[in-house]
């Protein structure tokens, strides 16, 4: 039994060495040797090899896709980790609640700017119509404050519809940064959680 489980890691190295990193490879290969050797302690014998897949459905199913995502989980749970995990949820827990707080105050940050500009562009232009198109009821006050009313309004509509087309030509910018922030921070994570397995 030896020997067909030393062929079929040796037939997986080989697969595997064509489609990926030799520490990746490393990684795989002895992931499933400790597999193959848990059902041996199981009891099965000849069988332990041939529960797991081939090196070829192996291969077919890492081909193109990260390597966290194909590993199968192990059906054995380390009582002492389950135990860490829940006695230090306390403290890794509020550690995730910070980094997550942190990456959403980038985000709330990030799009402040236009926010702030697109409520500039709302507010000058509804209140330049407004202050324009009621400055003839202004002129009962005198001509001066008609007048002065009507080119403030004006200006404020200039300033909103300023305000409102720097906001449309900035917003895409701030969603194609946000973007490829978020891909980032997720092709981090995975491949870290990749990593830690």
């Amino acid at each position: 039994m030896n020997r067909s489980r030393i062929e079929f890691i040796k037939e997986l190295s080989n697969q595997l060495s064509y489609i990926m990193k030799p520490n990746e490879v490393k990684e795989l290969v002895d992931y499933y040797d400790e597999m193959i050797l848990d059902l041996m302690e199981d009891g099965l014998s000849e069988e332990a090899v041939s529960r797991v897949d081939s090196p070829e459905k192996i291969k077919e199913s890492i081909k193109g896709t990260p390597l966290e995502i194909n590993l199968p989980i192990s059906k054995k749970f380390n009582p002492y980790i389950i135990a860490l995990l829940i006695l230090g949820f306390p403290l890794w827990g509020s550690l995730v609640l910070a980094l997550v707080l942190i990456i959403l105050s980038i985000y709330i940050v990030i799009w402040c700017v236009p926010f702030t500009t697109g409520a500039i562009g709302f507010a000058g232009v509804v209140g330049g119509i407004a202050s324009t198109v009621l400055s003839p009821l202004a002129l009962m006050d005198g001509l001066h404050i008609g007048i002065t009313q009507f080119g403030l309004g004006l200006i404020l509509f200039g300033i909103g519809l300023l305000a409102t087309l720097f906001t449309m030509s900035t917003s895409r910018k701030f969603i194609t940064f946000s973007q490829n922030m978020t891909n980032h921070l997720k092709n981090q994570l995975l491949f870290k959680r990749g990593v830690n397995r």
